[in-house]
């Protein structure tokens, strides 16, 4: 991380020194082509010169941005109910329904994304999922699939809807 900001800058400031290099050259080489020579090259070299605070917001942004864009991508992972008591009767404030990430029989939306197009339950590779939350999921499915709430075969496209 620190590595990649340094490098930026020793190429940001040797892009800078060229761009120095070649104004004093075209400087002098204007004396002799007169003033309007040299209004024409400021006029070509349109090249921002940025501070190190400048550069350095640059590419926290980026790294922002990136961060936000993972965050995104990421599938919400399911969560295994509590066994003990106590923690299920402690009072807790009502969740969002869309928001939900309890395995549960009931929620055909969250196991419907672990059963593939033939109806096969996906392996671990591919669901990304913990050993222990992977068969606590294989074991949600197949009683929802008992219960008549998943098909056992295959999906078909109007069964969720």
């Amino acid at each position: 991380m620190g590595n990649e900001i340094f490098n930026r800058l020793l190429i940001i400031m040797a892009a800078q020194k060229l761009s120095k290099n070649n104004n004093k050259k075209q400087a002098r080489s204007s004396k002799f082509g007169g003033v309007s020579s040299m209004s024409d090259n400021l006029k070509k070299s349109k090249r921002k010169v940025y501070s190190v605070s400048q550069i350095l917001a640059r590419v926290r942004k980026q790294k922002q941005r990136k961060l936000d864009q993972k965050k995104r991508k990421k599938p919400i992972k399911p969560i295994i109910p509590p066994k003990s008591l106590i923690i299920i009767l402690k009072e807790k404030p009502e969740k969002a329904v869309y928001n939900r990430r309890i395995i549960d029989y009931k929620h055909c939306g969250l196991l419907q994304r672990y059963i593939g197009l033939g109806g096969k339950i996906l392996p671990r590779r591919q669901t990304k999922l913990s050993a222990k939350q992977q068969r606590y999921v294989a074991k949600t499915i197949k009683s929802a699939r008992i219960m008549g709430l998943l098909p056992f075969v295959s999906k078909e496209r109007g069964f969720f809807r």
